[in-house]
């Protein structure tokens, strides 16, 4: 096998190289809370819920939705972040 041309040779990078680059990433930070990435889907399933219960008389609809909105509340209002 022959050689490439110096031109055309991969060469590795020096560690001083690498040390000055940045990993890919997907852009900045969001730094999503807990209110939006759980709260609100429990507050909207939860809501769903109490509609679905009231559409067809469930009970177990009924309790479903309320511990779900009841959940998706307390997180909403806790405003950690993750």
């Amino acid at each position: 096998m022959t050689r490439l041309p110096p031109e055309r040779r991969e060469v590795y990078p020096s560690r001083r190289a690498i040390r000055g680059r940045r990993s890919p990433s997907f852009g900045p930070g969001l730094n999503v809370s807990v209110p939006i990435s759980f709260g609100l889907p429990l507050i909207a399933v939860g809501l769903a819920l109490i509609v679905a219960a009231a559409a067809s008389g469930g009970l177990v609809l009924w309790i479903a939705g309320g511990v779900c909105a009841f959940l998706g509340l307390l997180a909403f209002a806790s405003g950690r972040r993750l």
